[in-house]
């Protein structure tokens, strides 16, 4: 019964560990946040920098936030996991730390084995257990793949059909200019939103003014998620860039005041 039990967990942990490295595969870049929230200080004990170390050491390719990112990142933040680290498990005498990846849309895509220490100073107990829970990427065998995408593009059918012909006689009509005063040229203007600062984020509203939509904070610099939409908000160099996967990809160039 218990080698049944134990080649019953070997069998889901193989499954397991085989669907995270393809769902890691899929992504070409790691971005590891300048500061972790059970820390509260940018790079404390130097663990943001030692976090982005291990994964370029164990064949990522790994960026803090606020580095200047290769240009196919800047113009798709969803190319990236992002990094957070989390302590919720540790207790009084042992330090316990895990690492989470998570898309551009907040899913988590893989969380690490639970790295421990049972060192009393807070620099070596963190350190020792985030190498701890590196292990989890050690052996995993990552290499990215390039996703093709597929744009599925509809025709619509038309039916033609045999017109009578039908004699036209030509009449020349003289070229008239008219002129209305009263009518002004129209210009489109770019719709502006204002962001508001709340909780948590910002709102975003227009010159009414009325939510337009909610932009909640992450880890990453300049990267938001919109509440109740599958979407982020990023701003790419000078602008601020709407993207949406909502079974088809969409992305636009908003223009936030903030």
């Amino acid at each position: 019964m218990l080698k049944k039990i134990i080649f019953t967990v070997l069998v889901v942990f193989i499954s397991f560990s085989g669907t995270a490295q393809n769902e890691l595969n899929d992504y070409k870049y790691i971005i590891v946040p300048k500061t972790y929230d059970f820390l509260k200080t940018e790079d404390k004990y130097q663990l943001n920098s030692l976090t982005k170390f291990l994964f370029n050491k164990y064949g990522f390719e790994a960026y803090l936030s606020d580095e200047d990112l290769p240009d196919d990142l800047k113009n798709d933040r969803c190319m990236a996991l992002t990094s957070e680290v989390s302590d919720d498990k540790s207790g009084m005498f042992k330090t316990k730390l895990e690492i989470i990846l998570k898309d551009c849309f907040g899913k988590v895509i893989m969380t690490s084995e639970i790295g421990e220490s049972l060192l009393k100073k807070y620099d070596r107990a963190y350190t020792e257990a985030l190498r701890s829970a590196f292990v989890t990427f050690q052996n995993i065998g990552y290499k990215y793949e390039l996703k093709e995408k597929l744009v599925e593009v509809k025709v619509p059918k038309t039916e033609i059909k045999d017109e009578p012909v039908i004699e036209t006689e030509k009449i020349e009509i003289s070229e008239t200019k008219v002129v209305d005063e009263g009518v002004k040229d129209l210009i489109i203007k770019e719709e502006i939103y204002y962001a508001q600062a709340i909780e948590d984020g910002y709102q975003l509203v227009d010159s009414e003014p009325k939510i337009i939509m909610i932009l909640l904070s992450t880890s990453a610099k300049d990267v938001f998620m919109v509440k109740d939409k599958n979407a982020i908000v990023y701003k790419d160099n000078e602008d601020w860039v709407y993207y949406e996967n909502n079974g088809a990809i969409s992305k636009r160039v908003i223009n936030i005041k903030f």
